[in-house]
């Protein structure tokens, strides 16, 4: 298609705008599951509507064979002596890493989008999923203003981190999809349809073993190496060292170092090359022999296709993580399948330069009755669930605002979840009353406890949403 030029202003998209960029050079849309989604052209200087092309404007364009049409802002351009200017621009969902939102106590994919709606200035998107009833607590959403942006992922405890799934950016929406491609019944094959094959793995940041180390200010606990569990490059073991000071507030046992080390080594399931797989192919649905056929030939970004390389014995299926597509040609280009960045470094946060201890992973989590659990690298444990109480508050107490309950109300954590007593607890009510909560606290592995105050006396049920944590 020939991309089409929007002032900035524009929201809708359906005209045909500032003009037609009719002599553009090249026009490449990429874009990576759950990450970038960018486009890049190339134009004259003495092409048609040249003069109207200003940063900050917006370029239209197909991004894949559905002749879905997205904007992009233009950020960027390089003005080389041969003439023909280069421009960068990026999905116009990049707007929201200049919105700022704030929430607390955020229990639901749902209330995570409302929080974002309320972002300022004004937010003009909209937010959608097809995870119905999707419920966890988001940890990042404690208070401190953050962009959108990292709201929605990049950062722990992020929509992403908390709820999963793939995003899909369609101009003013943005879906968060418990899978966004589909299952696609073809194969690439050597000698067939594939053009071009690349397969890198790259050991030189990986490493198999790591040294645990805690310095504190008058004395240094190193404990013993750790190596994953079936980990080895070439038969010999790689190793770094682990700095741990951060992940205890005392000083640790040599016990303690070797086992919280080797958490961090068994949640990176053992050692990981970098690795990527590269694919160019033809689609036979775009030649004329298989013109009749081309539905089922079609594939794009999170699809799952097939692969057939007998030379490299590589047979299986892959799913897409990143899409190069020929704006002008109107056809992909390139297509690369698997994990963008498995390596076992990546995975722990550490590198040749670094030996700070990796960022934490969870190890394990679940349900237990009404509520779920998670239990982190880090030692920390967190869980949320819900419990409804009928509470009387016919007590007169000038202290509790007029009356409170008789003794304290108790709530059951299931057993399994803490090893000791949570050390960070958080309460809010739902439903219409005037009860205040009042000193809630955990006084075990298994139970909350609390008063509740009010200015009547009234007996009603109340359903408490409660956030719980262990730290390491």
């Amino acid at each position: 298609m020939i991309p089409i030029l929007y002032d900035s202003a524009e929201t809708s998209f359906t005209s045909n705008g500032l003009g037609r960029l009719r002599d553009a050079i090249s026009v490449v849309v990429t874009e990576e599951r759950n990450g970038i989604y960018e486009c890049d052209f190339s134009y004259p200087v003495g092409g048609h509507n040249y003069d109207l092309i200003k940063l900050g404007r917006i370029i239209a364009c197909e991004h894949d064979d559905t002749s879905d049409m997205q904007p992009f802002d233009i950020i960027s351009c390089t003005k080389p002596i041969n003439g023909i200017v280069s421009f960068h621009a990026v999905h116009i969902s990049y707007r929201q890493s200049k919105m700022v939102a704030s929430g607390t106590n955020i229990n639901s994919l749902s209330d995570a989008f409302s929080m974002l709606s309320s972002a300022q200035p004004s937010n003009p998107f909209s937010y959608y999923t097809d995870q119905t009833g999707a419920t966890g607590y988001m940890a990042v959403a404690d208070g401190t203003p953050r962009s959108v942006r990292q709201f929605l992922g990049g950062v722990e405890g992020s929509i992403l981190d908390t709820y999963r799934g793939e995003y899909k950016w369609d101009k003013w929406t943005v879906s968060l999809l418990s899978s966004r491609g589909v299952l696609r019944d073809f194969t690439i094959r050597y000698g067939v349809d594939m053009t071009d094959y690349n397969e890198d793995a790259d050991y030189s940041e990986s490493y198999s073993s790591v040294i645990p180390f805690w310095k504190g200010a008058d004395v240094t606990v190193v404990g013993d190496m750790q190596t994953a569990t079936g980990a080895s490059y070439n038969g010999r073991s790689e190793c770094v060292p682990l700095d741990l000071t951060d992940k205890f507030e005392n000083k640790p046992t040599k016990a303690q170092l070797n086992s919280k080390a080797q958490s961090f080594l068994n949640s990176a399931n053992s050692l990981l090359p970098k690795q990527s797989i590269t694919v160019s192919f033809v689609r036979l649905g775009d030649t004329a022999n298989y013109s009749a056929l081309s539905n089922l030939y079609k594939c794009s970004l999170c699809d799952t296709i097939k692969v057939d390389f007998p030379m490299y014995k590589m047979q299986g299926r892959f799913k897409i993580v990143k899409t190069v597509y020929d704006v002008l040609l109107e056809r992909f280009t390139e297509m690369e399948l698997g994990n963008l960045s498995t390596t076992l470094s990546e995975a722990l946060g550490i590198s040749n330069t670094s030996t700070k201890a990796p960022a934490s992973v969870v190890e394990e989590e679940g349900t237990s009755g009404n509520w779920t659990f998670r239990k982190w690298s880090n030692g920390k444990i967190e869980a949320w669930g819900t419990d409804s109480k009928s509470v009387a508050c016919t007590t007169a107490s000038t202290a509790y605002g007029g009356y409170r309950t008789a003794s304290e109300i108790t709530w059951s954590i299931p057993s399994g979840i803490f090893s000791g007593t949570p050390n960070c607890v958080f309460g809010t009510k739902n439903g219409a009353n005037a009860f205040k909560l009042m000193n809630l606290r955990a006084t075990g592995a298994t139970q909350l406890a609390g008063f509740f105050g009010s200015a009547a006396s009234e007996t009603n049920t109340v359903t408490m949403c409660f956030y719980v944590v262990q730290n390491s």
